[in-house]
């Protein structure tokens, strides 16, 4: 902030100290709308041990891990992450949590508190 203003005194005319002033605003908004930044992850970027998971349970099927699709939910703001394969009629049977720890699927049963994040294919094979 001491800089600005130094920059402010500096300026010999008065369109030089209004732009000098301008551009103190523009850095002190841009400094202040940083703070309050939440990082969320990319749809299909999925924490690592998902992808253990996955490679557990498609071995176990034989399922290629193209077919297998995962929901991510929010619930009271929690994460669940949901392992489903596109063939299965369990719903939600292969449900975790955030740490990767089995989550029963009455998580989920109040509607109203669910939202879904993403859902996306567990990978996606290179052509």
């Amino acid at each position: 902030m001491t800089e600005c203003l130094q920059l402010i005194k500096l300026a010999k005319t008065k369109t030089m100290k209004r732009l000098s002033l301008i551009t103190c605003i523009f850095i002190l908004v841009g400094a202040l709308s940083c703070d309050n930044i939440e990082e969320t992850p990319a749809p299909g970027d999925f924490p690592s041990w998902i992808k253990h998971k996955v490679n557990e349970l498609s071995a176990k099927t034989s399922e290629s891990c193209e077919y297998i699709l995962v929901t991510v939910y929010e619930v009271q703001g929690r994460r669940y992450y949901n392992i489903d394969f596109s063939y299965s009629s369990c719903k939600d049977c292969n449900l975790y949590d955030e740490h990767g720890n089995w989550a029963a699927p009455s998580v989920l049963a109040n509607q109203s508190e669910v939202k879904i994040i993403d859902q996306s294919p567990a990978c996606v094979k290179p052509k």
